[in-house]
C-alpha cells in the first residue's frame, strides 16, 4: 500500500512554523497587551502561544496522510532547530557563562531530528 505525499502540506508547515520563528526575532520582548483587570500579558509570549496553536491545529485539521503529517512536522522541528541553533545566545547575559542546559537540549533535539529524518530516508532503502 502506497501513500501519496501531499507536498502543499509540508511547504504550508514551514511557511508558518517560519512565520512562527519570525515572531521571536521581530516583536520586543518589552511589549505588553493590556487586557484590563489587572491582566497583562507579554506580546510576544502572546503571539507564540497563538502561533503555535495555528500550527498544531493546521496539523490536526489538514488531514491528508499520516506520512504527509509525519513529514510536515519533522520539517517543523527541523526549522525550529535549526533557528534555535542560529539566533540563541548561548550564553548568559549576568554572569557571561555558557548557558548548559540550553546548550544540552539542543544536543538532545538535534538527536531527534537526526532519528526522524533517518525514519524517513531508511524507508526507501528496505
Amino acid at each position: 500500500m502506497t501513500s501519496t505525499v501531499r507536498l502543499r502540506t509540508i511547504v504550508w508547515g514551514a511557511i508558518l512554523t517560519l512565520l512562527w520563528i519570525c515572531s521571536f526575532l521581530f516583536i520586543k520582548s518589552t511589549l505588553a497587551v493590556d487586557f484590563g483587570g489587572g491582566i497583562l500579558i507579554n506580546l510576544k509570549f502572546l503571539v507564540a502561544l497563538l502561533g503555535l496553536l495555528i500550527i498544531v491545529l493546521y496539523h490536526i485539521f489538514d488531514r491528508p496522510s499520516a506520512e504527509t503529517t509525519k513529514l510536515s512536522l519533522t520539517t517543523a522541528l527541523t526549522i525550529v532547530w535549526l533557528a534555535l541553533i542560529t539566533f540563541y545566545p548561548f550564553i548568559d547575559p549576568n554572569n557571561k557563562e555558557y548557558s548548559g542546559a540550553v546548550a544540552f537540549f539542543t544536543l538532545i533535539g538535534g538527536l531527534a531530528v537526526s532519528v526522524f529524518w533517518v525514519r524517513f530516508f531508511a524507508d526507501e532503502i528496505i
